[in-house]
Formats: structure tokens, sequence, C-alpha cells
């Protein structure tokens, strides 16, 4: 019976010497830094922080958008934008920030979604380590929103290498054009003379709001005289819109909306069924009435003409100072905003660290200039005006003092004829300057 106890009693240590062994061999082979398992671990570290620095070095395109809590339009249209953006610059990390703080948290609190407002997403891709920034808005019209924009990127310019900004949907004429040419498109099958096209835009107290007077301007100009432009919030009004379509003489009324997003406005009061809706104010005055809608993101010559922004900001030359300049006159080029403040010629004179631009116009329908915007010039003083001279040939010439090239300004003309400032702006151009004239600082 001893003998017995003694067999188990062994057996029982024998047992036990094996599972310590055993334990002992997995613990030397999980602290193993040469194991398989932790060889892959470590590659796949390094890796890791490998595609994060080459993803910190990638340009960044951050596309800002006011923004939207409807998800479907949301997708349809601000999402189709930045889509489009990523197929035509596949070169560049496209990121989203939009410029409503109320609509950020309602999709963080309804949704748990998370997007940075202009601020997050500057200081974000400053911690990234990110060298080159373009920021394409896809505002409708340099307005306040956009306005505060540049504020807030414009703290953060000098943090990155390369750092251009695209221009919002209308500011040329030539955005204009085609703008009216993605609108006849879209509604194709709408256009006949007995239906007038009602556009719904937001509308601002802002100088900006003179838009939606150009682009009515410019339809009718151009023949499209079914064709109606108003806003919800400032004018033309649903009021003027509605007296206009009376004296057009139309049947029916294709309302929709003139705002990148079909969201909030269009939806409720364009196309609700309130007393105070654009729908129900055509209906009540006899007309048959058909909303769309379709936000303007969702149309493709939009689009397109979004990405052509981007592409000119992407191709502009970097500003030039006038310390980078040597002494001289230079005959450069002019772009301005507007057929109608048309620029023939363009001497540069450099001398002793000041720079100034003699202008040639086209006309003689200006006689003074504000380098800023009109609303500005109402309040500033008349002696911070430009008046204009006529040349030997008789020709209206500004001198206007420049401290840089290459940058865009807000240039305010004066019109003999309205007696009123009219909105321009300018970019005085570097490429026509001799390369051995530049000086690298």
């Amino acid at each position: 019976m001893k003998h017995a106890k003694k067999i188990v009693l062994l057996m029982l240590a024998l047992c036990l010497a094996l599972c310590l062994t055993a334990c002992g061999s997995q613990k030397e082979n999980t602290d193993d830094s040469n194991s398989p398992s932790n060889t892959e671990s470590d590659a796949s570290s390094a890796d890791a922080e490998e595609s994060t620095d080459t993803s910190a070095q990638k340009p960044v395109l951050l596309v800002v958008s006011f923004g939207s809590s409807y998800n479907e339009t949301r997708d349809l249209t601000i999402g189709a934008i930045e889509k489009a953006l990523q197929n035509a610059y596949p070169d560049y990390e496209v990121r989203r920030a939009f410029t409503a703080q109320t609509i950020i948290d309602i999709l963080k609190e309804r949704e748990g979604l998370e997007i940075d407002n202009v601020t997050e997403a500057m200081s974000r891709m400053v911690i990234d380590g990110v060298k080159e920034v373009v920021i394409q808005p896809t505002h409708v019209m340099p307005g306040a929103e956009y306005d505060d924009m540049i504020a807030e990127i414009s703290l953060y310019a000098s943090q990155f290498e390369r750092f251009q900004v695209g221009d919002p949907l209308l500011i040329k004429d030539s955005d204009y054009d085609a703008l009216i040419a993605s609108l006849l498109e879209e509604t194709a099958s709408y256009n006949n003379e007995d239906t007038a096209i009602v556009y719904m835009g937001h509308g601002t107290h802002h100088e900006a709001n003179s838009t939606y007077a150009t682009l009515q301007e410019k339809l009718t100009a151009a023949g499209h005289t079914n064709y109606f432009i108003g806003t919800v919030e400032a004018t033309p009004s649903m009021d003027d819109v509605l007296a206009l379509v009376k004296d057009s003489g139309a049947k029916k009324v294709v309302l929709l909306p003139l705002m990148i997003v079909a969201g909030d406005h269009a939806t409720n009061d364009m196309a609700g069924n309130e007393e105070d809706s654009w729908k129900t104010a055509f209906i009540n005055a006899g007309y048959e009435v058909e909303c769309v809608l379709k936000g303007l993101g969702q149309y493709d010559g939009v689009q397109k003409l979004i990405i052509q922004h981007t592409a000119e900001a992407m191709n502009a030359p970097d500003p030039l100072s006038t310390s980078q300049i040597k002494d001289g006159t230079y005959e450069i080029n002019v772009e301005s905003s507007s057929s109608m403040f048309k620029i023939v010629k363009c001497v540069l004179t450099v001398k002793e660290g000041s720079m100034n631009a003699v202008i040639t116009m086209s006309g003689d329908g200006y006689n003074q200039l504000y380098m800023g915007t009109g609303e500005e010039a109402l309040n500033a003083s008349a002696d911070t005006y430009i008046p204009s001279v006529l040349d030997a040939d008789g020709a209206v010439t500004f001198t206007i003092p420049l401290d840089t090239l290459n940058v865009e300004m807000d240039c305010a003309a004066w019109s003999i004829k309205k007696e009123k400032w009219y909105d321009r702006t300018l970019i005085f151009l570097s490429d026509s300057i001799p390369a051995d004239a530049i000086t690298v600082e």
C-alpha cells in the first residue's frame, strides 16, 4: 500500500515538473523578440508608422461647405462634389469642413457623426504635418460665410509651405456664364414659353446679395426671359418674383433651389405645404406648380465649375512682394473679375522699395477707384479714392499702389452713369516679368 502511494506521489511530481517546464517554455517564447509573431507585429507597426508619415506629407484639398443635416441630400450634393474633386485630383487627400456649427452639433448629437469646423480642420492639418493645402469652398457667393472662412484660414496660412484658396461658385463673368449654361441644361425639359422657371436662393444682408440681381440680369440679357431668381431672406423676395412671373404670362411654375444643398429651405420654405411657402403662394396665385428638390451640388456643370476653380487655385503663382522684384518698369497682365471693367494695358513700376501699377481702361465709364469693397468705399474718406487721369491719347488710367503681385484684390469702381460703386476683383500677375528681374529671398 505504501509502495503504491509512493508511485502515485512520484507520478504527481513528474506531472508537476512537466507542467512547470511547459509554462517556462511558453513564457520564453512569449518574451522572445525574435519570435515570428512579434517580428510580424513589429513589421506591421513600422508599416503603419511609414504609412502615417506618407499620409502626412500628402497634399490636402479641404472642401469647405455650409453643411446640411439632411443626410440624403448632403451625400448627393456635398458628397458628390467631394467625390468629383477626389477623382479629379487623386494625388490629394480630400477632407471636409463645415462652417455651420449648428449643423455640426446636430449631426454629432443625433448620429455621433463628427465633422470638423474650419478651425478644427486647419489645426488638424498642422498637427498632421501637412505641407501643401488647397482650400475649396462650395459657397455660391463670397458672402458672410465665405468672409468668415477666409478670416479663419488666414490665421494658419504661414504654417504651410504652400497655401491656396479657390473661388466660391460665382465671382467672375465666366462663372455666371458657366452656371447659366448648367441651369439651362438641368431645366431643358421644363423650358417653354408657358412655364416660369423660378430659382430660390438663400439671400443675405451682405453686399454679395447683389449676386442674385447679377444672375437675373445675365439670364434676361441672354434671352432667357422665363427664368427668375429670388431669395428666402433678402431681395429679390418671393413677392418680387411673383409679380415678375405674373407679368410674364406664364401658366405653370417650376420651383428649384439655387443652393448647393436642397435641405431645409428647399424642403420647407420652397416646397412645403405651409401657408408661407413659395409653393403655396404660387398655387394660390393660380399657377400649376412643380417643385424640384435637387441642389446645385448635384449638377454636373456646377461640379465641373468647382473643379475648375480648384485647378486655378492649384496652378496660381505664388505671391511676389516688392522686395522680390528688381527696380524697373514692366508691362504686366491683369485679371479682372468683370468684362465691364476691362483693362487693356498695365505698366508696373518698381523703384526703391515701392511699387505701383498704371492701368489703362478700355472705356471711360469709371472715374474713381477704391481698393476695397463698394461698401467700404461708402464709409471711406474721399481722399482715399484713386482718381482717373487721361493719358496722352485721351484714355482713362488709374495709378494703383501695390505691395504684392499674384494675389486677388478687392477694387470698387465708381460708375459715372449709374452713380454707384461696383465691386470688382483684380489680380496683378507676374508671369510677364523677366526671370532675371525676380530675386529669391
